[in-house]
């Protein structure tokens, strides 16, 4: 690669999560791709992700993982640190390294959750840094030295081509496909993660046309974000946000893609009972928003019928009997009842 390639910048959301984040970092800052910034938004953490994103900066906090081995010698990384309210009122050339890898940390006042801590980034970049494409990644993740080059390629492939992902592994089994992408089945309102759990024996190889790919990392063309606005909507939160965005990528007309030789391990922690109630909130009641907003008016009775006679049920019954929580129901119905509520 070389500096006539498109200008990618990427966005990692950052919420009291720092070991993830600088596991993450140091593989992005290993890879074969020369024209790319990596922004960092903190969405207010209360732990100490800031001050571990520093001294990882400087060299003084090194990070281990099983896909790549530290590198001292591209430290220290010129970190460009920004309030929320100071983003497009600083002057962010003057603080541009040319010598050493660059970091901007945009620093939260508060957890704007997935969606909007993630338009932050996107605004930032699209007002402050040569971008032509645009990356979400979580944290949670840790990413092959050829992972941009794929992407790009075959989204420069066709103007029709919008959004683009990668082929996505489980962390803790590494052959072990986690996603290659969604299909939305409509009749039900769900998200059909295709590939998953399946041993990666080349049967996913093709760069194939999909219905959506995993928010985990998603690679958008800039000029899809500036049809759209706000690229992911704060109303959802938490969830749902990213299939929202890819319907409406190809609501505009663009094509979505998986990549197979982009390559990256995503993590599948154990959750909490306070993260699954807040999950099993945010899953029922997001569903009825996206539902509301894209099927049709038979596919929204058959999802109807379907989500309350096996669906509800179905994660309730997984809420209390795996998590061992008997008060995993009320979120649900809580988030349920808001859903069927929710209007236009």
């Amino acid at each position: 690669m070389n500096n006539n390639d498109p200008q990618v910048s990427i966005i990692i959301l950052n919420w009291n999560g720092w070991e993830d984040t600088l596991e993450c970092l140091e593989s992005l800052y290993a890879i074969d791709y020369e024209n790319y910034n990596v922004i960092v938004v903190d969405n207010g953490s209360q732990d100490d992700s800031l001050e571990k994103i520093r001294e990882y900066c400087q060299g003084n906090l090194k990070t281990e993982s099983p896909f790549f081995k530290y590198n001292l010698h591209n430290k220290p990384i010129n970190l460009i640190e920004l309030d929320k309210d100071a983003v497009g009122k600083t002057e962010i050339s003057a603080r541009v390294s040319t010598k050493s890898p660059n970091l901007y940390l945009l620093k939260n006042d508060k957890n704007y959750g997935f969606a909007d801590g993630n338009n932050i980034g996107i605004d930032f970049a699209l007002n402050n840094l040569p971008t032509d494409y645009l990356m979400l990644l979580n944290n949670d993740t840790a990413v092959d030295t050829d992972l941009i080059g794929p992407l790009v390629k075959t989204a420069e492939s066709d103007p029709k081509i919008g959004m683009v992902g990668p082929k996505i592994y489980s962390y803790d089994r590494p052959s072990e496909i986690q996603t290659v992408g969604f299909s939305i089945k409509w009749s039900r309102g769900e998200i059909v993660s295709i590939g998953h759990t399946e041993k990666d024996e080349g049967q996913y190889d093709k760069v194939t046309n999909v219905d959506c790919v995993s928010g985990c990392l998603m690679l958008i063309k800039k000029e899809v974000i500036q049809k759209m606005g706000k690229f992911l909507d704060h109303e959802y939160f938490l969830y749902y946000e990213d299939m929202d965005s890819c319907v409406r990528t190809r609501k505009l007309g663009y094509e979505i893609y998986v990549v197979p030789d982009s390559r990256i391990w995503h993590k599948t922690s154990s959750t909490s009972k306070k993260a699954a109630q807040t999950a099993g909130y945010y899953t029922s009641r997001n569903v009825f928003i996206f539902m509301k907003k894209y099927s049709q008016k038979n596919q929204y009775r058959s999802f109807l019928v379907y989500f309350f006679i096996y669906k509800l049920w179905y994660s309730i019954g997984l809420n209390t009997v795996y998590y061992r929580d008997l008060k995993a129901f009320i979120p649900i119905l809580r988030g349920t009842r808001e859903g069927l509520a929710w209007k236009k």
